[in-house]
């Protein structure tokens, strides 16, 4: 083919193309609309993907419409229906709800080892993003290739490898939920064979539950998610029932908790005693007292009752948290938080758990913090609610 052919049929294709386009959505600007519609619904139903998951469209054209896509919540998925019906549009309802039942039997799992990485991706190679301790109940959202998708009592998501969770139906998270059970205090220790302790069936952390089998002697027989079982020093545990109705995030409690696990490095990602990231760690704190807060620091910012930085020192009490990042036209962003401790001080995760203070007569001042403080969260007194929860309040751990 000449070259001047060759241009007059690219010429001839692109108008064509352009011309489709054109009359395509000149064909559908209700289309168009609906679907900007439903973007817009959807950030306010799921304002945040790392707690949530919507993911909805809307294709075909006048009586064939098709409404696909997936979402965690049946809630949801209603008032997405509801929107499209109430604007007149009939349609074909694809949209899942998960977990997709006829894949997943067993929608729900206790976490089956010390500490499960929670990943962005399907992959050991990804981000770290969170982790769960043994005996957490989470909910299991999708399944690929011997990983699960997976929700934590907080809401938050992550992908974890088959081997960390042991899946369950709901029945038998109902009987775990009414068996007895404890709750691991120390901050790391040992599940063993015998009493011996010749022999480790399993490495434990602080936070993690375990059902109670019988006590014996100094020990407690212990039964793992997978129906492994062992032996743990009473003198490590206590409880669940015991513990929940004395859990209190108190200033004494908040500070000795805080101050047991200084110098544990950080860890981008990190929840448990094996490392921190910074809401990581102002997260296992409160968890150890009784209180579920959000996962990262920019959504543990939008809980609890909200304190400028002239509070600081002089109207903060031991517990609250300071949170610190950039401030871009009026607008706060977060990216580091650690809890106050009193006497202008903070305990944080910052390359270790450490103690700093935003005073510059103080020898352990940050410069670098005091120019980023954003404000403070205080949990104490706050209604609980979405971010901040009471572990004895919550039913994926007791029923209410």
């Amino acid at each position: 083919m000449k070259k001047k052919d060759l241009q007059v049929c690219l010429t001839v294709f692109l108008c064509g193309l352009i011309t489709t386009v054109f009359l395509t959505c000149c064909d559908r600007p209700d289309l168009i609309r609906y679907s900007a519609g439903l973007d817009s619904l959807s950030a306010v139903l799921v304002p945040d993907k790392r707690e949530g998951i919507i993911d909805v469209q809307l294709s075909g054209s006048g009586s064939n419409l098709i409404l696909k896509g997936e979402t965690d919540q049946q809630t949801v998925k209603d008032k997405v229906v509801a929107f499209l019906t109430g604007k007149g549009l009939q349609f074909t309802d694809s949209l899942k709800v998960l977990p997709d039942t006829s894949v997943i039997k067993k929608p729900w799992a206790l976490v089956n080892v010390s500490v499960c990485n929670m990943r962005s991706e399907p992959s050991h190679a990804a981000e770290l993003v969170s982790q769960a301790v043994m005996g957490t109940p989470v909910r299991i959202l999708k399944v690929h290739r011997g990983w699960y998708l997976i929700q934590t009592p907080d809401f938050y998501l992550g992908w974890v490898d088959a081997e960390g969770i042991c899946p369950m139906g709901s029945d038998e998270l109902e009987r775990w939920k009414d068996s007895p059970r404890i709750i691991y205090l120390s901050k790391t220790g040992d599940i063993y064979d015998e009493p011996s302790g010749t022999a480790i069936v399993s490495d434990i952390v602080a936070g993690s539950i375990l059902e109670v089998s019988e006590a014996t002697g100094s020990f407690t027989r212990v039964i793992l998610p997978d129906g492994r079982r062992g032996l743990i020093p009473k003198n490590e545990a206590e409880l669940l029932d015991n513990w929940l109705s004395k859990a209190r995030p108190s200033p004494e409690n908040l500070l000795k908790s805080a101050r047991s696990f200084m110098g544990i490095p950080y860890l981008w990602g990190g929840t448990s005693v094996k490392g921190f990231d910074c809401s990581g760690f102002v997260k296992t704190i409160y968890y150890l007292n009784g209180i579920i807060l959000a996962r990262d620091a920019s959504l543990q910012f939008r809980h609890g009752i909200k304190l400028g930085r002239s509070a600081y020192p002089d109207s903060l009490i031991t517990g609250d948290l300071l949170f610190f990042g950039s401030d871009r036209d009026g607008i706060p962003r977060p990216t580091h938080v650690g809890m106050y401790i009193g006497d202008t001080e903070f305990i944080h995760a910052s390359g270790m758990v450490k103690i700093n203070s935003l005073d510059s007569a103080r020898v352990n001042f940050s410069r670098g913090r005091r120019d980023s403080f954003l404000g403070v969260g205080r949990i104490s007194g706050a209604v609980p609610g979405e971010g901040l929860q009471l572990v004895s309040g919550h039913n994926w751990y007791i029923d209410n």
